[in-house]
This record gives structure tokens, sequence and C-alpha cells, in this order.
């Protein structure tokens, strides 16, 4: 053990002299060793390090000067960016502008980042030949002590030499990577770009439409905005053509034209309608193959079933697709025919289920017998469904008609020379019915205010007009006449008000979507459109205390029929009609309780069959009576 002197009794002022190193080896060696534990720690931060350089590299390829941009030339065209289709009758045109523009060319070069990381085999060698290096020279295995200030500096020296050519043999770590800095060099030449871009237009700029068919023009120069450089239009609403006759083949030619931009081209029938065959006769079967056999029938179809073309067969035969595959209908009782294939939805065609008789299905037989409960009543039933559009043609309204007046007559208890059915009115007979209703009579006597029940039926299309005005839609209406032929539900409303009857309940069959009329489809009844909904139960809050009225469906939805498309589920009659007398057979008797009932049921049936919102709606009395069970009951 080497002896300190007590640095209790130390002189302070004397300098201590510091031992030689023959004196004391073992003290040499702790002066050296920090040293040697620095120089571990720098070649372990070394070992987890890496480098970056950066060189300047000449492309491959010269490279535009931007700065020398010249026009050459310049064109606007329109662009389609979608072309119709019969699934999607809708043109959608870009303007836009190509312009050749030449540039200068010159050589460039660009400046590279390399990452390098140590090659670790290179570095445990030459790591070791230095850490020995070192060792050899500070240390007494060599009797160090005896070598020189500069031999000793010297062997240091090249240990750390070896350490440093190892880390310093690096390898690079992946490919140069660009750091985004370029310098033109000397010019190569000149080249011409081709490059396209949108217009720039005001937000007031519009094109102008013309459609020609033939030598009839169906649009002239009609104006169109600009939505994002894109003007588009259905082809369908434009024109108002959604079916022609097969034998008619003849296109459109469209043009299109802004300032001095102009796009034509010819628009064939197949680009954006799809072939149909029509069912003309009454009930017509659908076979299985192209004859006439007792097993091969697949359904009965009705009048105006409309199913997509396959192919001419023969003379007699013509091949259609059915919703679960191919089948074939005789040419004697259809035809072929345009349509535009976006109107031709799951409730919108014309397909009738297997033809059944009338009392086959549930809601039409087994019925609570009421029959003479009620003889001072009058049921009055407005039925339109041959609209003078076929696409507007309603196929459940024969037998709703039917269903009505069984239920008033065995139901409600009404005589049957008091059930009034009207079936396809026009506007003149509708205005003639409401203006001479206060002359209507029961057995030669006037409707009383103290016996009289009044019970009104109507089914048909409904419609609003964009004031928040309601109507209801005759069958020989005109949507060019704008609201001339309709007939407003204020009207009805003020007709049943001032009616001598002791209380009256009128149900509509109908909705207020402007997609029933018009054939164009709006948001399928996702959400009720609040304001004419408002607007709907001011009109009818004006009926007296002793009316009621239900209707089907609330504004900006649709009234769907009780049936799907794969044929599992298909009743000929709406989904509101089979729950407004299905609550009536299940004992509901109150207009109340009516309104319940088809509430619980309609929106739930709409939303599983046919995928979209349908609520009915109601004003009035809730505790009027429509079933009376005894002659005196009130």
């Amino acid at each position: 053990m080497p002896v300190f002197p007590d640095p209790v009794f130390r002189d302070l002022s004397k300098t201590p002299e510091l031992p030689q190193a023959s004196e004391h080896p073992q003290a040499s060696e702790r002066v050296r060793s920090p040293l040697m534990r620095i120089v571990l720690a720098m070649v372990f931060a070394l070992g987890l390090s890496s480098c970056t350089t950066s060189a300047w590299m000449v492309a491959e390829q010269p490279v535009a000067d931007p700065d020398s941009e010249t026009t050459l030339s310049e064109i606007e065209f329109f662009h389609p960016v979608i072309t119709p289709s019969p699934q999607n009758p809708v043109f959608s045109l870009e303007l836009l502008n190509e312009r050749a523009l030449l540039y200068n060319m010159h050589l460039a070069s660009e400046r590279h980042i390399q990452q390098y990381r140590p090659r670790y085999g290179y570095m445990v060698l030459g790591l070791s030949g230095m850490t020995m290096g070192l060792y050899l020279s500070n240390s007494s295995v060599i009797d160090a002590d005896r070598l020189s200030t500069r031999e000793r500096a010297m062997l240091n020296l090249a240990a750390l030499s070896i350490g440093a050519a190892s880390y310093l043999a690096m390898k690079p770590d992946g490919e140069p990577r660009p750091a985004g800095e370029k310098r033109l060099l000397q010019k190569t030449g000149t080249r011409v770009f081709q490059d396209t871009i949108p217009v720039p237009l005001s937000t007031d700029a519009q094109a102008r439409l013309s459609l020609t068919r033939g030598t009839e023009k169906l649009v002239d120069a009609r104006p169109l905005d600009f939505r994002d450089n894109t003007v588009s239009f259905h082809i369908g609403q434009e024109t108002d053509i959604w079916r022609l006759p097969g034998t008619d083949t003849t296109g459109l030619h469209l043009q299109l034209e802004y300032q001095n931009v102009r796009f034509d081209q010819y628009v064939a029938l197949s680009d954006f309608m799809q072939e149909f065959v029509e069912v003309t006769a009454s009930s017509v079967p659908l076979r299985t193959s192209p004859a006439i056999l007792s097993n091969n029938i697949i359904q009965h179809v009705g009048s105006q079933s409309r199913f997509p073309f396959l192919s001419d067969v023969d003379d007699r035969w013509y091949r259609i697709l059915r919703s679960d595959g191919p089948a074939y209908v005789r040419k004697e009782y259809s035809r072929r025919m345009w349509q535009v294939a976006d109107t031709a939805r799951i409730g919108d065609q014309v397909v009738l289920p297997d033809q059944v008789v009338f009392g086959d299905i549930e809601i039409e037989r087994n019925l609570p017998d009421n029959r003479r409960a009620n003889p001072d009543a009058i049921a009055i039933v407005i039925i339109n469904g041959e609209y003078r559009d076929p696409l507007q043609y309603l196929r459940n309204a024969s037998r709703t008609a039917q269903l009505v007046s069984l239920y008033s007559s065995q139901v409600l208890g009404y005589y049957s020379d008091n059930i009034r059915v009207y079936q396809n009115m026009t506007y003149d007979e509708m205005r003639l019915l409401l203006q001479e209703s206060d002359s209507l009579m029961i057995g030669g006597r006037h409707l009383s205010q103290d016996e009289s029940d009044l019970f009104v039926y109507y089914y048909g299309h409904g419609i609003t007009d964009p004031d928040n005005r309601f109507y209801l839609v005759p069958v020989d209406y005109d949507p060019a006449g704008g609201t001339s032929g309709l007939i407003p539900v204020q009207d009805l409303v003020d007709t049943i008000a001032g009616m001598s009857a002791r209380k009256t309940v009128t149900v509509l069959d109908t909705d207020w979507s402007r997609a029933s009329v018009f054939g164009t489809h709006t948001d399928n009844g996702v959400r009720i459109r609040t304001e004419e909904a408002e607007a709907l139960q001011s009109v009818m809050s004006r009926l007296p205390e002793t009316a009621a009225v239900l209707w089907a469906a609330s504004p900006g939805q649709r009234s769907g029929p009780y049936s799907v498309n794969n044929d599992r589920v298909g009743h000929p009659y709406d989904i509101f009609t089979w729950y407004f007398f299905q609550g009536l057979k299940d004992g509901q008797r109150t207009t109340g309780g009516l309104e319940s009932y088809l509430e619980r049921n309609v929106p739930f049936t709409s939303r599983r069959l046919l995928d979209r919102a349908q609520n009915p709606g109601f004003s009035g009395n809730g505790n009027l009576t429509l079933i009376r069970e005894r002659p005196d009951e009130p």
C-alpha cells in the first residue's frame, strides 16, 4: 500500500513533489488510465454514428428553363367528363385550354445527399488494433516508462490512425437522395410541350345547350351554369324524352356553345336509353322457353309491365330479363320500346306478381260483417291510375277500387248504392265533383248534419309547387301547363268544411313528391321537408271539428308499393292502403287508433322493403268513429 501524506498535517504553503514514474509505476498508470477511458468512450460513440456527404451530379436529360416559356398556340375545347348511359343519361363536359409552350433546354446539375454507415467488421478489427496499441504504449507491459515522449506520442498516433481508418472505411447507406437544389448549365436547344389547363371563368359564365332530333328542335340555346369549369345536364329532363317506340331509332344532335367554343356530337338512342318489352294485354304469361306449354309458365303479368329486352327470338317471341333470369313473352301481347333506364327503379316498373283473383289475399277475405250498420253514410272513392304519361301509370288502381268498395260496404256498413266510385277522373270531372258536392243525396234526400257520415278515399298522384302549395293530379294533367290543370288540396278542405255531414273522414293515398309526376328522383325520402310539412298541416288545420284527414307520406317522401323486386313479397296494393284497411280489419275503429296503427307499420315496412322512409300524416279529430257496430252508436 502506498503511503499518502496526512492531509490534516500537510503544509499548504509548500508544493509537494510529484513522484517519479520510476519510483511509483502504479501512479503512472493511474495518470494515464483516464486517457484510456476517454478514448474508449469516443470509440464507442463513433461506432454508433454515421455521416452524410453531398455532391452535385449532372442530370441525364436536359431540363426546361421555366423562365423561358413562350406560348405558341392556345385552343379551348369541351372535354367529355361523363358520357351518358341508359342507367345514367347525363352529359358532363369540362371547358379546357390546350396550349403549345416553347422552352429553352439546358443541362442541369442537381445536389444529392448520400448517407454512410460504418463497416462494423472493419471497425472491430481496427478498434482492436487501436486499443492494443494504446495499451502497449501507455502501460508497463513493454516498459513504456522508458520510452521518450516523442516515441510514446508516435505509438499513440499510430494506434489512433488504425482506429480512425477502420471507422472512415464506411459504405453507402441506400441510394443518393435529391436535395431539391438544381443549377442550369449550358443551353442544349429548345423543346415544345403540350399543356392542358381549365379555362378561367367568371362566376356568372354560362354555356348554351341545343338539342335536335331529326328536324325537331327539342332544346334551343338553353343557358347552363358552369360548376368548377364543368357543365352537366340530364338528357331525359332536358328533352322530356322518357320513352319511345322500339321502331323509332332517331338519335339526338347535341350542340354546346360558350363564346367561340363549340361541341357537336350525335347521340344514339342506345347511348342514353335502354330497350324494354312492354306488355299490352291484361294477363300475359311469362315462360321459361319459347313454346306454349302447360308447365313452362313462370308468372302472369298485367298490362304496362316492362322488362329489359334481351333478344328477338323469332317472329313470335321476345327474350326478356326478369329479376331472377331470362324469360320469354309472345310478341302479339307485347311491344318493344325505348326507355330511360334510370326511371325503371324498384316500385316504378309495372311488374305484377302471379295473377290472383280478388278475394284470394288475406286482406280481402274473412272481414268483420257490419253490413247496413250505417245506412245514412256516403263513400266517395276517387281512383286515378291511368295517367296520360304511361310512366305515371299506377298499377294497383283497379284492385284498390275493389278493396275500398268492399270495406265500405262490409266493414263500414255503407249501402252499396251509397258508395260512389270515380275512376281516372280528368280535371273537369274532379272540379265538377267538388262544386256539386253539396248536392249529394242519400235515398232522395240531402246529407244530414245529424245522421250522415262521409268517407272520401283518393288514390292517385299528388304534387307540391315551389310555393309549398299542394295539389291532387287528374289523369289528363300536362306538366307543361304548370298548376292550371291541378286540383288544390285547399279546395278539397274547403269543400269538406262546407258540407252538411255529421263527420267526414278523408284518406289520401298519395304523396307530395315531384318525382311521382315529373320522373325526377329526389332524396328517396331520407328526411321530411319541415317547411313543406308545416305548410301542409296549416292547410289541414282549417278542417272543422267534425273532420279528419290521413295521408300516405310526408312532403319530400314517396308512397311506395307493398312489394320488392325479388318476387318473394308482392301485394297488389300500396303500403299505406294495405295497412289502413288491415287496421280496420284488426278492429281499429277511430281515426286516432288508425293513425297510431299506420305510424307503427308503414315506416317500418317501407324501410324494410324499399329502403326508404315513408311517414304517414294525420290532421283533425282523432275521436271520430269509422265503424258503427250498432245503428244507434254516434
